[in-house]
């Protein structure tokens, strides 16, 4: 398995998902900050530093879970491209939006102090559903279609 690649990969794709959300802050959606939601996750101040705290825990998660798309890569599918990270983003999704529901309950400032983002960002209504649904999908293209499985390198040099 190529960890350095696959790591690499999901950071791209988190980089992806947070320029996205930067993005739709704003335009229509302020209150949408995953980044700050995982900076003052510690019950630090919302700021500039918790900010970029975030950030970083959200590329590094990234990197992490980019490893889990590299095993299916690797052992699953035996193949990687842009259609297989976005059927592996099905699970992400699922998974994912399981645990923004769940994050009022791990999150010490949700609800009193932050807005609670619900299963799937419903708390922002379908707009939010639908642009955590997107930028899944968006990160498991990326990964995807950056991590080549050490198996097809394997196979390639022996037809070389």
């Amino acid at each position: 398995m190529n960890f350095g690649r696959a790591f690499l990969a999901g950071v791209v794709g988190g980089l992806a998902m947070t320029i996205i959300m930067a993005f739709v802050r704003t335009t229509m959606m302020p209150e949408a900050n995953p980044e700050m939601m995982l900076g003052t996750m510690t019950g630090s101040a919302p700021g500039m530093a918790t900010w970029i705290m975030g950030l970083i825990i959200h590329l590094v998660v990234s990197g992490m879970i980019a490893l889990v798309y590299a095993v299916g890569f690797e052992y699953v599918t035996h193949r990687a491209g842009v259609l297989i990270g976005l059927g592996f983003a099905i699970i992400h999704i699922i998974i994912g939006g399981i645990v923004m529901g769940l994050m009022p309950m791990m999150h010490p400032m949700i609800p009193e102090q932050m807005p609670p983002p619900g299963a799937f960002m419903s708390g922002m209504g379908a707009m939010g559903a639908g642009l955590f649904v997107l930028e899944h999908f968006i990160y498991g293209a990326i990964v995807g279609a950056m991590y080549v499985p050490v198996h097809s390198l394997i196979g390639a040099r022996v037809e070389a």
